[in-house]
């Protein structure tokens, strides 16, 4: 029977240029697709760069860019060096393009109106100047565990520990390099435990398909 196959690899993230690690993993997932497609199956291999978060807003910024310069002009890097490795995407797209912009918007909209989304408050940490939340590796600080300096908000390099960014011992931004304050903002939640029963029957009533049998 013949198969039809989705295939995706991580998405390269848009600040910056393919490395040898894109590579291994790209390349290898290519072979396995021209294979499936050589066995008669139907392989669709699709990926895309991914495009949102605060890294690619800093770098904008530093190069006097908007962030939408900025993706324009890394997709186009990131195509040519996949091309000039002969991987053959049947699609490489883009998730700032407004087909995702419309799917994700419709995804959000009916889970809110299911009362499926749920508003909490998060306290997190916000740099006074540069007038921006910080994510956790954009904060740094002294290990609240072993006490090495200059880890990053979210784990130790040095020890192994996890822990929140409010635990770091004299926080600071890596961005500004100030002492960033706390401050609350809303956040919205999936809830997913709610989900439970409906993902349960479907995923058993034949939408997936089957895997190969194990030994």
């Amino acid at each position: 029977m013949t198969r039809k196959i989705l295939v995706t690899s991580a998405l390269p993230y848009a600040n910056g240029g393919i490395h040898l690690g894109h590579l291994v993993e790209y390349i290898q997932t290519d072979i396995w697709v021209r294979f499936q497609k050589m066995q008669g199956n139907e392989c669709w291999y699709c990926c895309a760069d991914d495009t949102h978060g605060t890294p690619i807003m800093l770098r904008a910024e530093k190069e006097g860019i908007t962030p939408e310069q900025l993706v324009d002009r890394t997709w186009l890097e990131h195509k040519r060096d996949f091309d000039g490795f002969h991987v053959g995407f049947d699609n490489y797209y883009s998730t700032n393009s407004p087909e995702n912009r419309e799917q994700a918007s419709l995804i959000y909209t009916r889970l809110r109106d299911r009362g499926l989304i749920e508003k909490r408050t998060i306290e997190q940490f916000y740099d006074p100047e540069k007038a921006m939340f910080l994510p956790d590796r954009f904060i740094k600080g002294e290990c609240p565990k072993c006490h090495a300096k200059d880890q990053y908000g979210d784990s130790c390099e040095v020890c192994g520990a996890t822990y929140q960014p409010t635990e770091l011992i004299n926080p600071f931004s890596a961005v500004s390099g100030a002492t960033p304050v706390r401050k609350e903002s809303d956040h919205y939640f999936f809830k997913l435990g709610e989900c439970g029963a409906f993902l349960k029957d479907w995923t058993r009533a034949g939408h997936l398909q089957a895997g190969p049998p194990t030994r």
